[in-house]
């Protein structure tokens, strides 16, 4: 099947046209498969769902079968996994209901759109939070021996998620029906983007803060492992542990439920984050993007039911055999304690005995074993800063070549590379932050109570706690929130500035200023791209003097023409200029369109170039861009070059014309900076326009994610 076949719909032209504004979405053939493999995958999540709540069922006729003194007593962790379940099965019933669009070939708003909406806005925010519950559980059942122990607590907690779901969405769909709240975004239903307000507080919220406590899963992590133990009375504190620990299995689980949320929720997260607060979405603006992301995410029933079969099987109500054991739970609490107090009781006497085994034990091993351990913390210090460091170089690369990203550097030289860079940017930027968040509380759960000495002066110094109380909040507080948020919002922000200044003075050295303004997705009909040329006054200002629109009459003629400016009617302004893409050839008239200007031809693959030939004298110009890729397959990023002339010689000379940035906030518009309105100019503006307006359809398009 040809690519055009891939490209064709069901819609009329008439629909078509009205695609993504009105309401309904027209789906293409390729598009189609993609949200077929999305819908397969929550059908695998549906099954295994299902087959978990049947084993479930099974497991509790079962024990009614027994007296009541040998039935298994129902814990909180059960009642939980319950919830979470349920929300997976909601979920999975949103993402095969995917199979309506497919088989119309146009999803719509109505009754069945919103109950798709409904289903996966509950199931997604009942998964999160009810994740949100088994950690704070799980941490609080291990680390200090508490957790939900009463059952009327557990079935309380529950409720109060459901039911804040259940009115919440029953609420917000009964109120707002101007535009409908769960309409197309574009490929499935969900929260209408009217309503960015809503998506967050009902669901993104509590999808991030359910992926951010998960990092509680690592000090229990470190606890099983045998690095540190928790502190006493005070459960916030915990000290480094130099004993050995032999829990593997109990390690494997943990991370097996860590996982089982975070790697499906992960690109979702990112896609929201990118959405919320850097504006676009641009590593998941394409379909093809939004379908990976969404097929993931729709594996979250599949990876549930994982962990509770391998992490939570010793539950009696999840158990495969016919008697569960129900002491498993208090058993593993129980060596937790016995085996944190041997650690505790062990380290004690260590310390006491300290003194005599460093005056009994002397040779040379001891003494070597000592002096790595003395090292061991100033060389892991050490590391943890020139891994910041590092990290700080690479967040000013990204900053760098997301804003300026002309001449290629080795970032940024494959569209491809400069993806997976940032992705992976983002990626560790999280996980690094955690790291540091961690740091930053030993340190200082460590120095709190640190016994102020005497200085070598012999002078008791009454100023030093002030001093140390001053370099406390001042000074390391500071810098503590700085590394423990700045790997989180350091890119972003960044970003966020920089492109101001870029759009700001980017041009500064130009006497021209052009703003190329794309059709957004849901653009009117009849609504033309448009290119604004500014030329800089003597002042320093900017005052606006030409606007050309731009045209298609098919998919291989295109026009720039002039319509607004004070001098349309003159001879020598180029008034319209015709793109052949069959031929790769262009035309360019001026006064009313009836003289032929300029004609010439131009290379859109590898190095974008131009030859233009006017016609008054048959000079030729020759122009060049200096990087080979400018444009992209996907349009899920603006045009980007700096073209040049071409000197006799064929190397490249003078800047002629180059793009700037796009407006932080506003993706549809590209900034280029020039120093004329010539056709050396406006050849390759109009194609850049029409490279922009591809791209502003793809970055305003509602994400479906």
């Amino acid at each position: 099947m040809s690519a055009d076949l891939f490209d064709q719909t069901v819609c009329t032209p008439e629909q078509q046209a009205g695609s993504g504004a009105s309401g309904f979405f027209c789906y293409t053939r390729r598009q189609n498969i993609g949200l077929l493999a999305v819908s397969l995958v929550g059908f695998t999540s549906l099954v295994a769902v299902v087959a978990m709540l049947g084993l479930i069922i099974r497991n509790k006729l079962r024990t009614r079968k027994l007296p009541k003194s040998e039935r298994p007593r129902l814990n909180s962790m059960e009642i939980f996994v319950v919830s979470l379940l349920f929300g997976d099965l909601f979920q999975s019933l949103g993402a095969v209901m995917d199979v309506r669009w497919i088989n119309d070939g146009i999803v719509r708003v109505g009754r069945l759109c919103t109950a798709q909406g409904v289903l996966q806005n509950i199931g997604q925010a009942a998964i999160a939070m009810t994740t949100f519950i088994i950690t704070l559980h799980t941490f609080d059942l291990l680390w200090r021996h508490g957790g939900v122990q009463s059952l009327k607590w557990a079935y309380t907690l529950v409720g109060i998620v459901w039911t804040f779901l259940i009115l919440t969405v029953v609420i917000s769909t009964s109120v707002h029906r101007e535009p409908s709240f769960y309409a197309p975004t574009p490929y499935w239903c969900w929260i209408n983007d009217s309503y960015p307000k809503y998506r967050i507080a009902i669901e993104n919220f509590w999808l991030w803060i359910g992926f951010a406590v998960a990092i509680l899963y690592i000090p229990l992590l470190f606890w099983f492992t045998g690095h540190i133990t928790p502190g006493e009375p005070e459960w916030w504190t915990f000290k480094l542990n130099r004993g050995q620990a032999n829990r593997s299995k109990r390690s494997t689980r943990l991370i097996i439920c860590a996982l089982a949320y975070c790697l499906p929720v992960l690109p979702t997260s990112l896609a929201r984050w990118f959405l919320v607060v850097h504006g676009d979405v641009k590593p998941f603006a394409t379909a093809e993007a939004q379908f990976i992301v969404k097929a993931i995410f729709s594996l979250s029933g599949v990876c549930d039911v994982i962990a509770i079969r391998f992490a939570r099987s010793d539950l009696p109500l999840f158990s495969t055999k016919n008697q569960a054991d129900t002491s498993s739970e208090k058993a593993d609490i129980t060596t937790s304690a016995a085996a944190s107090e041997r650690s505790r009781s062990s380290e004690s006497l260590a310390n006491a005995d300290g003194s005599e085994t460093e005056a009994d034990n002397k040779d040379e091993p001891a003494e070597s074993n000592t002096s790595r351990r003395r090292w061991r913390l100033p060389l892991g210090i050490c590391g943890w800063l020139a891994i910041n460091a590092l990290y700080a170089v690479w967040v000013t690369y990204y900053i760098g070549s997301a804003t300026n990203p002309n001449p290629r550097t080795a970032v940024n030289r494959s569209h491809a590379g400069w993806q997976v860079y940032f992705l992976f940017l983002y990626l560790f930027g999280f996980l690094w932050g955690c790291v540091n968040i961690v740091v930053w509380i030993w340190y200082f759960q460590s120095t709190a109570r640190k016994p102020v000495v005497k200085s070598r002066l012999g002078i008791s110094s009454t100023l030093l706690p002030y001093a140390r109380g001053f370099a406390r909040y001042f000074i390391l507080l500071p810098i503590s929130v700085v590394m423990g948020l700045g790997p989180f919002f350091a890119p972003v922000a960044g970003v966020r500035i920089a492109q101001q200044q870029a759009w700001l003075h980017r041009c500064d050295s130009f006497m021209v200023e052009v703003v190329l303004d794309g059709l957004s997705f849901n653009a009117p009909a009849g609504q033309k791209a448009v290119a604004s040329f500014s030329f800089r006054q003597p002042d320093g200002s900017l005052e606006l003097r030409y606007q050309y629109n731009l045209t298609n009459d098919n998919a291989s003629i295109s026009h720039l023409t002039l319509w607004s400016g004070p001098d349309v009617a003159s001879a020598s302004q180029v008034q319209d200029i015709t793109y052949d893409f069959d031929n790769f050839t262009l035309l360019a008239t001026c006064a009313g369109n009836l003289t032929q200007c300029s004609s010439g031809s131009f290379q859109e693959s590898g190095y974008l170039s131009f030859s233009l030939t006017n016609s008054s004298d048959s000079s030729t110009v020759n122009l060049r861009a200096v990087d080979k890729v400018w444009d992209y397959g996907k349009s899920d990023d603006a045009p980007s070059f700096l073209l040049k002339e071409v000197q006799s010689d064929d190397t490249l000379g003078d800047l002629i014309v180059r793009t700037a940035v796009t407006n932080a906030g506003h993706c549809q518009l590209l900034k280029m900076c020039a120093n004329n309105a010539e056709i050396e100019t406006l050849a390759p503006v109009g194609l850049a326009l029409l490279k922009q307006s591809e791209y502003a359809k793809v970055c305003t398009t509602p994400n479906s994610n």
